[in-house]
């Protein structure tokens, strides 16, 4: 693609994020098929999108990245991965070279990504770290800037399949994400499967994304190649499904609950709806809060039955 206002050639970067948690196994055992979603079927899902991305344009790029319950890593492109010999009978099947790569690649390391995490997670932990993915993913994105030639342009935004729930813990470290992202003018699109996210609608709505609920997860695929595969230019041509109306309440770190007024530690930023003297997150020490309103009225009263005093003595003298 070839701006002709500035006579400058731009390229596409499309950054995955693939939330691999336990939550894909546990919705095999859902009553209604539709809900069912095997983590193959939505890694076939999103290898399929990216090839149908990649065929695109010649000017398209992608990275994937991988998140767990035990952290998270950049699947595609692997630095130092040397691509299938000549001789691999997966290149005789007539498809497209640089495709068959891609998804023998991004097949390895998803499996062994798996692996690695599925024996290195002692604690049973129901949602990943997507904090940390997000920032790997602006860190890549700099990265490809910075290495971009003169005279071409590059255009990223990243697009993210979650399906754990929000940890409160990790509020801060996602809205720290999502500001330098608004920052570089990097679109963050949504895809939640089972619950709805209220990180992830502000992060798609501060951005410029999209956020969508799958409502059947089987049918992933349709809205991967239907809403997600055109870039941000097209889309004003497109008819999208309505926009969510955003919750930007923010949850407490204590309980969990969303709050319209809290308590925020001056130190790290957490959250509580109820006051404590010592921060659960960074175990900062604070003064207990002074009551204006309650001090102005003791005082009123004090200055009140001090006058009266004085008028009592006045009249028995």
């Amino acid at each position: 693609y070839v701006d002709m206002a500035s006579g400058s050639t731009q390229e596409r970067l499309l950054v995955v994020i693939l939330d691999a948690s336990d939550t894909f196994s546990q919705s095999t055992a859902a009553a209604e098929p539709l809900q069912r979603l095997p983590i193959t079927q939505c890694v076939d899902d999103v290898m399929t999108f990216v090839n149908s991305y990649l065929l695109l344009s010649h000017d398209n790029s992608v990275a994937v990245c991988l998140c767990h319950p035990a952290g998270s890593q950049l699947v595609y492109p692997v630095p130092g991965r040397e691509e299938m010999a000549r001789d691999d009978p997966r290149l005789r099947t007539g498809k497209y070279e640089p495709l068959v790569h891609i998804n023998a690649m991004l097949m390895e390391e998803v499996q062994r990504v798996m692996a690695t995490g599925s024996a290195s997670s002692s604690q049973q932990v129901s949602s990943s770290l997507l904090s940390g993915a997000l920032s790997k993913c602006l860190c890549y994105i700099q990265k490809c800037i910075r290495e971009t030639s003169v005279g071409r342009h590059l255009q990223s935004r990243i697009f993210i399949i979650k399906s754990s729930p929000d940890v409160p813990a990790q509020y801060v470290s996602t809205m720290n994400c999502i500001f330098a992202a608004q920052k570089n003018n990097v679109p963050i699109d949504s895809c939640v499967l089972w619950q709805d996210s209220s990180f992830l609608q502000q992060a798609s709505d501060i951005t410029g994304g999209i956020y969508i609920k799958v409502p059947e997860p089987a049918g992933l695929l349709q809205f991967l190649l239907w809403t997600f595969l055109p870039g941000v230019s097209l889309r004003e041509h497109l008819t999208l499904p309505p926009a969510v109306q955003v919750d930007y309440r923010a949850a407490c770190f204590c309980h969990q609950r969303l709050v319209d007024v809290g308590y925020v530690c001056s130190v790290c930023l957490s959250i509580f709806c109820q006051y404590t003297p010592i921060c659960l997150t960074c175990q900062a020490h604070f003064k207990l809060p002074s009551l204006p309103n309650a001090a102005k009225s003791i005082k009123s009263k004090k200055k009140k039955n001090h006058k009266v005093k004085q008028s009592e003595n006045r009249a028995n003298s």
